[in-house]
């Protein structure tokens, strides 16, 4: 591979587009001083990728870019394309030729790209990395380089070599991989102060979610028993809703039973009413029959009177007859013949017809009334008197009613009597028993009351003892984080002084093997301690010496020294107490110091040690002054005249003679002083805190009895005050039980009132009405003694009258005859002899009457005896009859009486009934209200259910069976809320709070324990990349080192050289010297040599270098400028041998070089600011000349 074109525009100076086409071989460039020749070797550097303005001679990257001239403006963009013929893949890119292009604009924003394809500056550079290629290699060689080279220190110069050995990468990865460890122990730092807030936070969150989850937890089992409580109490309940609804419903229906009966058995009370009623009428009416019957044996009695009379008078009532007849039919045709005669005097006689008709209607009413009236009044007083013997008979009937009803009532008084002296007496002792019962109660509720205060008081005392024991837990798990927070800073501490740490590796390595090698006592440190004000001044004071190891005589520090050089550990100094003694200063100095107010004392007599060690302390610190401030030292230095050393509290030092030291104490680390003070004063604290963390736990388990024997108070006191309710409950029911029977006397009581009350006002009314009726009876039986007296009168009348009735029944009969006489007369024209006719008519009827009444009597004569016979049968049969009725009506009477009987016995019943009713209709309405009462229940556990659960019945029945008796998940449930109560206030943000910072702490410990293994790899990859970095610069320095002595004698034509590594034990840090002895001379350092021989031995370096790492090719800017013609010669040769192998691309000011060079370019600026190129090969020109 070789560079084979260089594109520039806009770069510096090259405002204009340049190619410079670079062929094998050396290729020289050349120009007066400020063309611009270096802008070339800087564009190839920055297409490299340079990133160092400063190396690039500008102070920012924008000032690479053409800033215009006298005739020409600023550009805005510089470019550079660098092209590699890459035929033998040098270069791991799949291309025979490679273009590398780097573009800058003025606004600060780049481009790159890899063969017009846009990359990244970090593509270009790994594409670049260990070809020996790039900004650090050795590919570009400047006079800087070699400036370098001979100005640098050892140390310095080292780097050259670390270049050359490829360890740049090494380098910049061990420091990515330092930069990366500070993060790393900086964000470990970070996440162990997090660690530390969070591990404070971590435990009383965790008490909190701890109490957070025992409260979900019981919570839900509070769920789990309630809700299955609560569905079985509503199953319960609905049981007895239903078992009651059925209960009202049966109740309803015996009530409308009841109802029934009642109006079944008022139907009964009114239909036997009536029915006494009939008998009443009944009775009546027989007695009418019977009036009827007495009437009709009287009527027989007057008819059997009747025929014996007929029999007397039959002769002659026949002849009458017979001769009625022959005037009947006389009259008949007497009619017939006057019916025309009568017609004339119709108008004459009408007249005296009608007075005829009147006297005649006056007769017949007179006849009349006179019968009827009689007939009348007798029927009437019979009437009258059998009513009265009725109403006597009724009346005398009511009074054995009354007197019956009397006695039965007085029996009923006597039994309501002794049932309300009864109820009475059981009201005395209910009322002694419920008064025993609410004196119970009484004391019950007052123990309740005192039990109750003390629960509440044990509660607080519960819940102070509670909030003791969780600030003591706390400040004890603080103790705890404290006091293993002590023991592992102690450990640390212990294991850092056993470990010897912040001794040197000598020292550390001899007091780890005290124990094998005889005489050693320890470092000087170790054998004292001092105030903490003094801890710095002496460390001070000591300085190397505090790490002096302090041996028995001079044969133990022998062994000592040979101990450490046989295992290579390093030096030490040993103070053997057999030969050191101590110093001190003089008195007159010393009271001279004393005397200065920031005195001190002296260093030695400021600590503490054994005796033994006496010499070893007053050789290190017995001519040591301690000062409080510098000035103070100073004043003090000047008053002894500066022969002792001075130093401050603060570490400052004035020093013998005058100098001074001061400064900031800067440690990575505690002193040991601080260390041991630091050690004992943490014992001390772990002691402290041992004996307070032993007290506050045995506070914590006292606190822990404590509370336990309070909350076993509190279950008993709840225990006991479950009894008493349970037992105040029992007394309740008890209470209840009473007051319920004490209503149903007090019930019977007022009923008992009411009927009593009743009784006396129906015992007044019976009485009253026996009296009625004993005045009704006195005045009935003297009215039937005067209706009796009445009646024989009006019979004894009757019988008169019936003598003179047939007189007027003559009389009428012959005024009749006269009246039809006249009417026939009366009638003219057609109306006389209708009344003729009617005459006539009349008389034949009466005729045939007669015919009839004579055809009667005869058969009367005829039968008269048979009659007689007749009237006697009728007369027994009547009186049968009449004895039947009489019979018949006390058999009525009778049933009245058992009627009337069963009438009380059925309104008896029928109150029974209504009282019935009236108890069944009080119980209906309290189980109505009971069952009120239940659905109120129900709809308010339903309500709770769902508004506390959100749960319906059917969802908690099934879901949370009851898997307890009753009384024990009542139990459980009391004793679940009661440890919920005791609980207090519960953060449930805890449970996520914890969990947040739980995960947060557990992440952050893994990322600690990251941090700590990338910690640890990162120190194993800085030691891995040490041992490379040692093993590439130790081979590489090797070969360096025999190719340099080489080359050094090819270019100075003799003479030797060699390169010394300062420090052969630290390959990462040592330097490297450079020895030549040119040819005569003796072998010196590089710095002894002439100016010339420097740079000719710089520049052999840099080519042993090429030798050893070989570079495609080299750009060297005026790295001969030093040289005088010979070197220039020899120099030129040597680069031209050694081109074969590597491209050359040289500037320079030197004939001798562009003698030698195959191509040259020079650079001129025609244009003022601007740069052009021109180009000669110098092959070309050889051949041109020969040819001409």
């Amino acid at each position: 591979m070789f560079l084979k074109r260089l594109d520039i525009v806009g770069f510096k100076s090259f405002a204009d587009r340049i190619s410079v086409d670079f062929a094998g071989g050396v290729t020289a460039v050349v120009g007066p001083n400020g063309s611009g020749k270096s802008n070339i070797t800087e564009a190839i550097r920055w297409v490299l990728g340079e990133q160092s303005a400063k190396s690039l001679r500008g102070s920012k990257m924008e000032d690479i870019i053409f800033a215009g001239s006298d005739t020409r403006k600023r550009l805005n963009m510089a470019e550079v394309t660098l092209t590699l013929d890459n035929g033998d893949q040098f270069l791991p890119i799949d291309y025979h030729e490679v273009s590398v292009t780097r573009r800058v604009y003025r606004s600060g924003e780049s481009e790159f790209f890899i063969n017009k394809q846009s990359c990244r500056l970090k593509d270009i550079i790994d594409l670049f990395m260990d070809s020996g290629l790039g900004k650090e290699a050795f590919s570009i060689i400047s006079q800087g380089k070699v400036e370098e080279i001979l100005s640098a220190k050892p140390e310095d110069r080292r780097t050259i070599f670390e270049e050359a050995a490829g360890v740049l990468k090494y380098k910049t990865r061990k420091k990515k991989a330092e930069i990366k460890l500070a993060e790393t122990e900086e964000n470990l730092n970070r996440v162990q102060d997090i660690l530390y807030e969070l591990n404070a936070q971590i435990e009383p969150l965790k008490m909190q979610a701890s109490i957070a989850k025992d409260y979900l937890d019981k919570k839900e089992e509070l769920k789990q028993h309630e809700v299955a409580l609560l569905a079985h109490e509503i199953e319960e309940l609905h049981d007895r809703w239903e078992a009651l609804k059925r209960s009202v419903e049966e109740n309803r229906d015996r009530e409308l039973e009841l109802t029934s009966q009642i109006q079944k058995k008022e139907a009964n009370l009114e239909e036997m009413r009536d029915q006494i009623s009939a008998l009443d009428e009944s009775i009546n009416d027989l007695q009418q029959v019977l009036l009827l019957a007495s009437e009709e044996l009287e009527k027989l009695e007057g008819k059997k009177e009747v025929l014996k009379e007929r029999k007397k008078h039959a002769a002659q009532n026949e002849q009458q007859l017979k001769e009625q007849i022959a005037e009947l039919t006389e009259q008949i045709n007497q009619l017939l013949k006057e019916k025309e005669e009568q017609k004339s005097v119709y108008e004459t006689c009408e007249k005296e017809v009608k007075e005829l008709k009147s006297f005649l209607q006056k007769k017949e009413n007179e006849l009349l009334s006179l019968d009827g009236n009689i007939e009348e009044k007798l029927e009437q007083l019979k009437s009258d008197y059998f009513e009265k013997l009725n109403e006597l008979a009724s009346a005398r009937n009511e009074i054995n009613y009354i007197e019956e009803q009397l006695s039965l009532r007085k029996v009923k008084a006597d039994r309501l009597d002794e049932a309300n002296e009864k109820y009475i007496s059981e009201r005395k002792e209910l009322k002694k028993e419920k008064g025993k019962i609410e004196a119970q109660l009484s004391k019950i509720g007052k123990t309740l009351q005192n039990q109750l205060s003390s629960y509440h008081a044990g509660l607080k005392t519960l819940e102070s003892l509670k909030q003791q024991y969780e600030k003591k837990e706390s400040l004890l798990y603080q103790a705890y984080q404290y006091l293993q927070k002590a023991k592992s800073k102690k450990e640390m501490l212990e294991a850092m002084q056993e470990d010897y740490t912040g001794f040197f590796q000598g020292v550390r390595e001899v007091l780890k093997a005290k124990n094998k090698l005889k005489g050693i006592h320890g470092a000087a440190i170790e054998l004292l301690t001092t105030k903490h004000e003094y801890e710095t001044a002496i460390e001070i004071a000591l300085g190397a010496a505090s790490q002096h190891i302090v041996v028995d005589d001079e044969e133990s520090a022998r062994q000592a020294i040979a101990f450490l050089k046989k295992n290579a550990f390093g030096r030490a100094t040993f103070l053997p107490l057999s030969v050191i003694k101590g110093r001190s200063i003089p008195k007159y100095q010393l009271s001279i110091a004393e005397s200065h107010p920031d005195f001190i004392g002296i260093a030695s007599q400021l600590v503490e040690y054994e005796s033994a060690y006496k010499p070893i302390i007053e050789n290190l610190l017995g001519n040591v002054i301690i000062a409080k401030t510098l000035e103070g030292a100073n004043a003090i230095a000047k008053q002894i005249q500066y022969s002792h050393r001075i130093v401050t509290l603060e570490g400052d030092v004035v020093n013998p003679g005058g100098s001074m030291t001061g400064g900031t104490v800067k440690q990575k680390s505690p002193s040991f002083l601080t260390k041991n003070r630091e050690l004992e004063s943490i014992r001390d604290k772990i002691a402290e805190m041992e004996e307070k963390t032993a007290l506050l736990e045995k506070e914590v388990k006292n606190l822990k009895q404590s509370i336990a024997k309070k909350e076993k108070e509190l279950d008993d006191l709840r225990e006991e005050g479950s009894s008493l309710r349970m037992e105040e409950q029992a007394l309740k029911g008890s209470l209840r039980e009473i007051e319920l029977k004490e209503r149903n006397i007090n019930d019977h009581l007022k009923l008992y009132d009411a009927e009593k009350i009743a009784y006396v006002e129906e015992q007044e009314k019976l009485d009253e009405r026996k009296t009625k009726l004993l005045s009704s009876i006195e005045q009935m039986e003297g009215q039937i003694q005067q209706l009796d007296s009445e009646i024989r009168q009006l019979a004894e009348k009757k019988e008169k009258q019936q003598k003179s009735k047939e007189e007027w029944m003559q009389e009428i009969t012959e005024l009749k005859i006269i009246l039809a006489g006249k009417e026939e007369s009366f009638k003219n024209s057609k109306e006389q002899l209708a009344r003729l006719e009617k005459e006539y008519h009349l008389a034949n009827q009466k005729k045939k009457e007669a015919e009839k009444d004579l055809q009667l009597l005869l058969d009367e004569i005829d039968r008269d005896h048979s009659g007689e016979i007749q009237l006697e049968e009728i007369k027994k049969e009547k009186l049968e009859d009449k004895n039947k009725t009489i019979e018949l009506i006390a058999s009525r009477r009778r049933q009245r009486m058992s009627m009337q009987e069963e009438l009380e016995r059925e309104e008896k019943e029928w109150k029974e009934l209504k009282r019935a009713h009236k108890q069944l209709t009080d119980v209906l309405k309290d189980e109505e209200v009971k069952l009120n009462r239940l659905d109120v229940e129900l709809d308010q556990l339903l309500n709770y259910l769902q508004n506390e659960y959100k749960l319906t019945f059917e969802a908690a029945k099934a879901r949370f069976p009851l898997q307890m008796e009753k009384e024990e998940a009542k139990k459980k449930v009391k004793l679940i809320k009661l440890a919920l109560e005791e609980l207090g206030t519960v953060n449930l943000g805890a449970i996520d709070e914890y969990e947040r910072v739980r995960e947060r702490h557990e992440f952050l410990t893994e990322q600690r324990d990251d941090l700590l293994n990338a910690k640890e790899t990162l120190f194993k990859v800085i030691a891995e990349m040490d041992e490379e970095m040692k093993k590439q610069f130790s081979q590489m320095f090797a070969k360096i080192r025999s190719q340099f002595d080489i080359v050094f004698k090819e270019l100075f034509g003799g003479g030797k050289a060699d390169l010394i590594l300062t420090n052969p034990d630290d390959l990462l840090n040592t330097g490297v010297d450079i020895i030549a002895q040119p040819p005569g001379k003796k072998l010196q350092y590089l710095s002894l040599l002439s100016g010339g021989e420097r740079a000719l031995t710089a520049i052999a370096l840099l080519f042993s270098i090429l030798k050893v790492r070989p570079v495609p090719f080299c750009v060297l800017d005026e790295v001969e400028a030093a040289l005088d013609e010979a070197n220039v010669q020899r120099f030129s040769k040597f680069l031209k041998r050694f081109s074969e192998n590597t491209q050359f691309i040289v500037i320079t000011h030197r004939k001798g070089t562009m003698e030698e060079a195959d191509a040259l370019y020079g650079v001129t600026m025609q244009e003022s600011g601007v740069s052009k190129v021109v180009s000669v090969r110098l092959e070309d020109t050889v051949r041109y000349v020969k040819s001409s």
